[in-house]
């Protein structure tokens, strides 16, 4: 795939460094339910994901929601927050998926 700056990354690359993300998206719901530090991970993610969203510049549909949904889960901190964080975790995941399904068909 051509991204920003003209570089050709292998596919296999993005999506090996995809299901990375996949997994650290996934690790921050026990990590919020045992009461251990899922804000720095997430912000982690979040720099990413911006990252990725400056590098792959046709991919924006996907990266811009995803974007939303992960900084949104910093407002989602109350106790009574947890299914509405849940829920937005698994959307995350959603997205991502679709962005797998995106550089393998390029």
């Amino acid at each position: 795939m051509i991204i920003k700056y003209n570089a050709n990354i292998k596919n296999d690359a993005i999506y090996t460094n995809l299901n990375r993300l996949t997994n650290q998206i996934y690790k921050l719901l026990p990590n919020r339910e045992e009461c251990l530090d899922w804000e720095l991970p997430l912000s982690t993610i979040l720099e990413e994901f911006s990252g990725m969203d400056s590098l792959l510049i046709d991919q924006h549909e996907i990266l811009f929601p995803l974007l939303c949904k992960l900084e949104g889960l910093f407002t989602l901190t109350k106790e009574n927050d947890f299914f509405a964080f849940r829920r937005t975790i698994f959307e995350c995941l959603s997205l991502v998926n679709r962005l797998k399904k995106n550089i393998c068909q390029d």
